[in-house]
């Protein structure tokens, strides 16, 4: 057939990113507790019964061990039909009451996130009343009747998203069965139809006729897009949250999408970082991977670890199983090492600002959240052929370790800028070189780059949805030409943001010796930092003073009390890096840090 070429101008790579998705459409700003951790295994809904107690014992058990969670991806196992997934069923032996556990669970801060597939068993008990109204694909040789494939349990027909009934249909039974039940998150799920065999069976292609061999690489796009409109028709304040596994260009307006169902592996662990940062580079920044691997048995004991070390750095963050050695992954599964996978967690979600600000930034302009080096870095050829080292949004390069038994990670640095051990109290590294560093299981290396602005919450949030960030915490490595960052905040959960709810605030760093740090805000939505501190990094010396507003902060020369302190600053021998901390004026405001010689002895 005919083949459309468009041609992206730019002269770097982010801006083609930025032409190609105001071409196919911007990324979705995602809900918060999108960016959470979603618990999820295929046990729970498999049960005999009794599924919503074992998923809401889940809830209580992460919270007793110290997890957050923001959410439950649950797998098909609840609308079986005597062992036989029927979408849009409930198995009632498993799930007693639906709206009941979705409200509980609601309750608990960790919505559902139910599956959903577009394959319909011919032995499924809504089968007639589907085929009345003519929503499938049809047959090749005879277009009266609906094409057959393989499905889950036996032959099944397929939902025809491009034929004008079928998406109101489509929408009408995902609001009756989930949305209406309690839940404003869809899974859509095996929406690939690669189980039609015969790649010319009919879809109508809104009237005009197409086979499925042309055109099945939209439906997993349409499926999405139908489950955000079901949301949004029946509660048009409500920020939808979509899953899908598969999609065409485009698919980023709509969904957060998964590398697949991968496999328990060293090698998966290493070769889903480049599936990520790839799909960043395609315009889809929402992705991620099942951490722990999907199928396979169950992961050992390092390989988990190292898993979630790497998974806090994805958008879609979810440890995810359906091992072949009848075990669970839980992150709390080896005793030994809980304390790592919390504590690995638990930085996530004290990086929610930044990780939540990146999520802007992407729906702005398709920057990647895990982004390849090159596309930070296309002058410098080295990081052309580095799949495995990325930047956590613009100023993080993360080098996680991917290989078993490691004692020391090798790392390369792009070169024309100073990047900060964040492990090493901040040890300056010049760029345009390959350093090795030592690692132990507690080791996430990460290095922020000169110029970077790093947000993080000091008071440790358990849920992205409903926590606040108090203590805000800015670590900033200034350079002569300056950097900007623009931290965004609203309420995380409904679409007021359209109107201008939200909390925009652009933080300018300027200058070395006198380093001016400029906070200037915008929108309506209320600013929920009571406090911040500023980290600055400077290796040769201690600042002369500090000022907010023009009023100077006390120095303290004891670590004790500044920290006993409200305000004022103190200079960390340690990491060479000086520390100001004061209550938000809540407006416009800029700190001046000046590390201007001053000649005691002269004077």
């Amino acid at each position: 057939g005919d083949i459309d070429m468009f041609l992206l101008g730019g002269n770097s790579i982010a801006r083609i990113v930025d032409n190609y998705t105001l071409l196919t459409g911007r990324p979705a700003l995602l809900p918060k507790r999108a960016l959470g951790y979603q618990g999820s295994s295929m046990y729970y809904p498999e049960l005999e019964r009794d599924s919503d107690d074992a998923v809401l014992g889940f809830i209580d058990t992460i919270k007793e061990e110290g997890f957050p969670i923001d959410g439950f991806h649950l797998s098909s196992g609840y609308t079986s039909v005597g062992n036989k997934r029927c979408v849009f069923t409930w198995n009632t032996t498993r799930f007693k009451d639906p709206s009941a556990y979705f409200h509980a669970m609601q309750d608990k801060g960790a919505e559902n996130v139910p599956n959903i597939k577009p394959g319909i068993l011919l032995c499924h008990p809504w089968f007639e009343e589907f085929k009345s109204q003519d929503v499938f694909v049809k047959d090749s040789k005879n277009p009266e009747q609906y094409a057959v494939g393989s499905w889950w349990g036996g032959p099944g027909a397929f939902w025809d998203f491009t034929k004008p009934a079928a998406p109101e249909a489509w929408k009408k039974y995902v609001t009756e069965s989930l949305v209406a039940v309690g839940t404003n998150s869809i899974w859509n799920d095996n929406c690939e139809y690669d189980s039609l065999l015969d790649k010319d069976v009919i879809v109508d292609f809104d009237g005009k006729g197409g086979t499925i061999a042309q055109l099945k690489p939209i439906m997993s796009t349409l499926m999405c897009k139908l489950s955000n409109d079901a949301v949004k028709e029946h509660d048009a304040d409500m920020r939808p949250y979509s899953v899908c596994r598969s999609g065409s260009s485009g698919i980023q307006r709509y969904a957060q999408t998964w590398c697949g169902d991968n496999y328990t592996s060293w090698k998966s662990l290493k070769y889903n970082i480049p599936t990520i940062t790839g799909m960043g580079l395609s315009g889809q920044p929402n992705e991620g991977a099942d951490i722990g691997g999907f199928a396979g048995p169950a992961p050992e004991e390092e390989l988990l670890v190292r898993w979630v070390q790497q998974g806090i750095f994805q958008a879609r963050f979810s440890i995810h199983s359906a091992s072949n050695d009848n075990t669970v992954t839980e992150p709390w599964m080896f005793k030994d090492s809980t304390d790592l996978i919390r504590s690995a967690i638990l930085l996530r979600y004290r990086m929610a600002p930044y990780l939540y600000s990146c999520e802007y930034e992407a729906a702005k302009c398709g920057a990647p959240i895990m982004r390849a080096l090159v596309y930070e870095f296309q002058e410098d050829e080295n990081t052309y052929d580095n799949s495995f080292d990325f930047l956590f949004g613009k100023s993080l390069l993360v080098a996680n370790v991917i290989e078993k038994d490691a004692a020391s990670r090798r790392v390369y640095l792009p070169a024309g800028l100073r990047w900060y051990d964040m492990n090493d109290n901040y040890r300056c590294y010049e760029g345009g070189q390959t350093i090795e560093v030592p690692v132990t299981m507690e080791t996430i290396p990460m290095f922020l780059r000169e110029g970077g602005i790093l947000a993080m919450a000091d008071n440790q949030l358990m849920n992205m949805e409903r926590d606040c960030v108090e203590e805000l915490r800015l670590i900033i490595a200034p350079s002569k030409e300056g950097s900007q960052f623009v931290l965004y905040d609203d309420d995380g959960k409904t679409n007021d943001f359209e109107k201008g709810f939200f909390r925009k605030t652009t933080v300018s760093v300027s200058g070395t010796d006198v380093v001016k740090i400029n906070f200037t805000a915008e929108g309506d939505y209320r600013d929920t930092v009571e406090n911040v501190t500023v980290e600055i990094i400077r290796k040769d010396r201690s600042p002369f003073c500090a000022a907010l507003g023009g009023q100077r902060l006390k120095h303290y020369l004891n670590r004790r009390k500044y920290e006993a302190a409200d305000s004022g600053w103190y200079y960390s021998q340690t990491k060479k890096a000086v520390l100001v901390k004061y209550a938000n004026p809540k407006k416009d405001a800029q700190l001046v840090v000046s590390f201007e010689d001053f000649d005691l002895i002269g004077m």
